[in-house]
Formats: C-alpha cells, structure tokens, sequence
C-alpha cells in the first residue's frame, strides 16, 4: 500500500512499483495510492488501523483480508514479533 510518494507527494501505480522494484519483490499488489481504489487514507481510517500501523494478509484467490493485525505505542496493539506474523501467513497459506 503506497498512500504518498517518496517525495511525500501522492501515491501512484507507477511509484508504487518503483517501490517494489527498489524493495526486491517481483510481484505484489499497489492499492490505495491515488489512481486506483481504494483512495488514499482510507485503510488509515479502517478499523485495521485506528491510527496506527497494521498488517493485513489478504489472500489472492478472494481479495479477501484473512488476517489483521495492529501495531505502534498506543495501548491496544497487538505489537506481533516477525515469527508470530510468519506463524499466521503460513496459517493463511495451509488454509487452516
């Protein structure tokens, strides 16, 4: 999800895959920045987030958010460690 550009202007297709290319993935989905849907903010003011940061998994086949999770310092974060992150993508993946 690329809300804003790397030169804090907003978020598009293109630089969303700039991003992706720079972070060395060779797939991966762009919503959220200002030429596709949902627009921009809108996963900032979701129950996922509630002000902070989240991580959602989101499988493939449905489009459908399987997992969410939320982290940052306010109380109320579930604040998971990599391994328990892993531990619910694999969940995903096995379908369990």
């Amino acid at each position: 999800m690329l809300e804003s550009g790397s030169l804090g202007g907003e978020g598009t297709a293109e630089s969303c895959r700039s991003t992706l290319d720079f972070l060395g993935s060779e797939s991966g989905w762009c919503v959220g920045d200002s030429e596709t849907q949902p627009e921009p903010g809108t996963f900032d003011e979701s129950p996922f987030s509630v002000g902070r940061g989240f991580d959602i998994i989101v499988t493939r086949d449905d489009m459908r958010i399987g997992y969410a999770t939320s982290h940052g310092t306010p109380n109320g974060n579930e604040n998971l460690d990599g391994e328990a992150i892993l531990e619910a993508v694999e969940t995903i993946i096995s379908g369990n």
